[in-house]
């Protein structure tokens, strides 16, 4: 593999998950082009730094900052205000270390997640830096495609964390057609544990048991969720990838767990617009899920679910503006505020149309910061 790959992943564990990444950095022979960037929190055992240190005596490069290095590294990109502390959304910062290092694509990866021996992850990822090549594309009739489709799920019927509601258990037509284009979104599923929300999980606890062998590239006009747990994306889209804020109250909850999701719909809907596609399937992780409050994380993503109704119907109609993806995510940007002005329901009220506000204000915030990475800020 020649395109330089950069790892981001957050943690508050002792980072053993980190020891299979790097040996499959040693056995994909991608020592010189592969670096990880692990984000430690407050809450972050110091055991991480002295594990990669060990890393680092294998030839593993393998970057750490401190809390104080990552501070100042966002307050000189006026970011402070929007990347909090003890929050998976401190990944931001190690997005930013990666465009600033130079990578050709970023891995966001979470820590319970772990790469297999039996296939090459960093190769399968690095799609998302291949010229035009041909592949199967699935379209659907109701513009929605069920990830989990894609393996074998006990029980079955089990759709992934963000899917809208109101297209599930809908019968739709599938068609998949020869198709061919550039990938600049790649999206890796997850045996074991799969990627479900708090109500799924409480009636149904799942199983992943195998994956039935075949990536998909989504049709141009189909769409599924996209978390940040195993996924990859070239270097130009990553202006379009800023994981959104969480903690705000709306309708009453404190949200959460839903920042990786909205990224996702956000970043599609730019891959989308300037003509590039998304694949989903291989790499394929072993998720061994950390421990989860499930009636918690309920009441945490339950608002989230309702926005994302909302949403998710908006983002497949709205027409955006721009020829970059700077550009087309300040355009999403402007179309989030004139919407929030316009949508109407059980969750919008003046707290939820703030929370969208804040939305577009944060990515505003995020590309401006990109451009100064990138020495365009003026430009």
């Amino acid at each position: 593999m020649t395109n330089r790959a950069s790892v981001v992943v957050t943690t508050i564990n002792d980072g053993s998950f980190l020891d299979k990444y790097a040996n499959q950095i040693v056995q994909e022979q991608a020592l010189d082009t592969v670096e990880i960037i692990v984000i430690p929190d407050r809450k972050t055992p110091a055991q991480i730094f002295e594990r990669c240190e060990v890393l680092e005596k294998r030839g593993i490069r393998i970057s750490r900052p401190t809390l104080e290095e990552q501070d100042a590294f966002i307050k000189k990109l006026n970011l402070s205000h929007i990347i909090p502390h003890n929050s998976d959304n401190r990944r931001n910062i190690g997005f930013l270390m990666a465009l600033e290092n130079g990578c050709d694509f970023l891995i966001s990866i979470d820590d319970d997640n772990f790469c297999r021996d039996d296939e090459p992850f960093f190769a399968e990822h690095a799609i998302v830096c291949q010229p035009e090549i041909e592949f199967d594309s699935v379209n659907t009739s109701n513009g929605w495609f069920n990830i989990c489709d894609l393996m074998v799920v006990e029980p079955s019927n089990t759709y992934p964390r963000g899917f809208p509601y109101y297209a599930r258990y809908q019968p739709s037509e599938i068609k998949v057609s020869q198709e061919s284009g550039s990938v600049h979104l790649n999206a890796g599923l997850w045996l074991g544990d799969p990627d479900l929300d708090a109500i799924t999980w409480l009636a149904m606890r799942p199983r992943s048991q195998s994956f039935k062998g075949a990536s998909t590239v989504l049709g141009r006009d189909t769409w599924s969720p996209i978390n940040t747990q195993n996924t990859a994306l070239n270097r130009e889209a990553i202006v379009a990838y800023y994981f959104l804020r969480m903690g705000y109250p709306m309708a009453g909850m404190q949200i959460d767990r839903y920042g990786d999701i909205f990224s996702g719909y956000f970043s599609q809907a730019c891959v989308r617009h300037l003509g590039f596609r998304i694949r989903v399937g291989t790499p394929i992780a072993n998720h061994m899920r950390n421990s989860h409050n499930y009636l918690r994380d309920l009441t945490n993503e339950l608002a989230c679910i309702w926005l994302i109704e909302d949403l998710s119907a908006w983002l497949r109609e709205v027409n955006l503006d721009g020829t970059t993806y700077a550009s087309s995510y300040l355009s999403l940007a402007s179309a989030l505020d004139d919407a929030a002005e316009e949508f109407s329901g059980f969750i919008w009220n003046d707290s939820t149309r703030g929370y969208v506000h804040q939305m577009a204000y944060c990515m505003r915030a995020w590309v401006k910061a990109v451009k100064t990475i990138e020495g365009t800020a003026n430009v």
